[in-house]
């Protein structure tokens, strides 16, 4: 077994530079990807609770060993190293990054992610915020406020009575003064505002929770207690990044678009300015980001019903595509890819457009990536490979040609069983279940 040097702080207690040594090792002189378990390799990080990590549930959330594993290693990148994760979705590598001693930058499509981020790797005061919700909670007891925000078929979603109580307690939010404070707040109300709707808690997008081999639907929710219990939680994990973080720099957001990064707009995060990339883009039309946190958007007030499809149009791997945009075959320009591709068009045009348009974008995403790389800085790419209407997609061959075509080299692959990334079960009859997934070091080297 594998002696790992331990280190000063709480957060990462050891050096997981042996271990990558003896991986590279291994990939260097057989060729072949390491077969490794993120949860054995950091056996220190217990499985459940950790920090901030589940302040808010998400779809298919990085693993937080993976991104540890990586930051916790002293030849990867040292302590006070600037770490970008360009699909950051609720901050999981951004948190670990901060809990590790270094900078974190984070960009996501999703308004409600980087919401949730900015407040999961934020230096926010328990004792302000128990003071805001005593403030909320007297406003809800007095509330009459009635009218629901523009989210989409609320009706279908919940129950009158669930709605009016809803509207009370965001009347409270409301009218909170902006800042941290009121987002930790609004995060808190986002995670009730799924709990206490019809959707089925088992599936990460909305789907009418029916009744079933005897279970009936709870209808009557107590909105104030959900928020309460939410908010206590909240509270205990806030408290607990705080007891972990050595040294508290929150998170920067360098905007909505990976192909775009910029630390604010029209300001481009400089060229060679990252020495670390940790990210898990989408897969080719595996989630849908957007439907899955539909309600929050639109609690929040962070898209209105009518712009959701819009906002979807931005993300990279979905599945909505103009058909005008497949009367032909679109090359990828990787000839693996436009092979499989070519022969997917003839059966489904649509599947292969879909499949083309999100490695296009990815390509688009992997170029600014490398433009902001410093010559000898590392990306992480954690990517899991699917089927195409019958067709194996190696969605990691593919991305892996794309960044040596951009002048990066592969110093590792590894293969890493998926036991629960919140996955769909069922994401189209033409599609498969992603059970594993690629791990790939990439070396930046011109």
């Amino acid at each position: 077994m594998t002696i790992l040097a331990t280190v000063s702080y709480a957060g990462f207690p050891f050096d997981t530079r042996p271990e990558i040594e003896r991986l590279i090792e291994g990939y260097q002189r057989t060729g072949d990807a390491q077969e490794v378990s993120f949860r054995e390799l950091v056996p220190w990080l217990k499985i459940g609770e950790r920090a901030t990590h589940y302040l808010h549930s998400y779809p298919a959330k990085l693993l937080p060993q993976i991104a540890h594993f990586f930051l916790a290693a002293s030849n990867i990148s040292e302590k006070g190293a600037r770490v970008l994760d360009p699909f950051s979705g609720t901050g999981t590598v951004a948190l670990e990054t901060i809990l590790s001693g270094k900078i974190a930058f984070y960009a996501d499509a999703n308004p409600l992610a980087r919401l949730i981020t900015s407040v999961k790797t934020s230096v926010i005061s328990l004792e302000s915020t128990r003071e805001a919700y005593e403030r909320v909670i007297q406003v809800y007891k007095r509330s009459r406020s009635s009218t629901p925000p523009d989210v989409v078929n609320i009706s279908h979603w919940y129950e009158p009575q669930t709605i009016a109580q809803l509207c009370r307690l965001k009347a409270g939010i409301d009218a909170e003064s902006d800042g941290l404070v009121k987002d930790f707040l609004c995060v808190t109300f986002s995670s009730v505002v799924r709990k206490c709707s019809l959707a089925d808690p088992r599936l990460s997008v909305p789907v009418r929770l029916k009744e079933y081999n005897g279970r009936k639907v709870k209808r009557k929710i107590s909105v104030l207690e959900c928020f309460s219990d939410q908010f206590e939680a909240n509270c205990k994990r806030m408290a607990d990044y705080l007891c972990l973080a050595e040294r508290y720099e929150c998170g920067n957001c360098v905007g909505s678009d990976a192909r775009k990064l910029e630390l604010s707009p029209g300001a481009p995060l400089p060229s060679g300015s990252i020495d670390l990339v940790i990210t898990s883009p989408p897969y080719a039309g595996a989630q849908k980001y957007i439907r899955a946190t539909s309600l929050s958007l639109g609690w929040l007030g962070l898209v209105k019903s009518s712009q959701l499809r819009q906002l979807e149009d931005k993300n990279i791997g979905r599945e909505h595509i103009p058909k005008q945009k497949y009367n032909s075959f679109v090359s990828t320009g990787i000839s693996s890819a436009d092979l499989i591709l070519e022969s997917v068009y003839k059966e489904n045009p649509l599947r292969a457009a879909i499949a083309s348009t999100y490695l296009i974008e990815m390509k688009s995403a992997l170029q600014e990536i490398h433009r902001v790389l410093k010559v000898g800085g590392r990306l992480v790419l954690v990517i899991g490979n699917n089927v195409v209407c019958g067709k194996e997609f190696m969605s990691s061959e593919y991305l892996a040609t794309a960044c040596q075509e951009l002048g990066m080299s592969i110093e590792l692959k590894l293969i890493d069983s998926i036991k629960s990334r919140g996955l769909m079960t069922k994401r189209n009859k033409t599609a498969s279940l992603i059970t594993r997934e690629w791990v790939l070091v990439l070396r930046k080297d011109v």
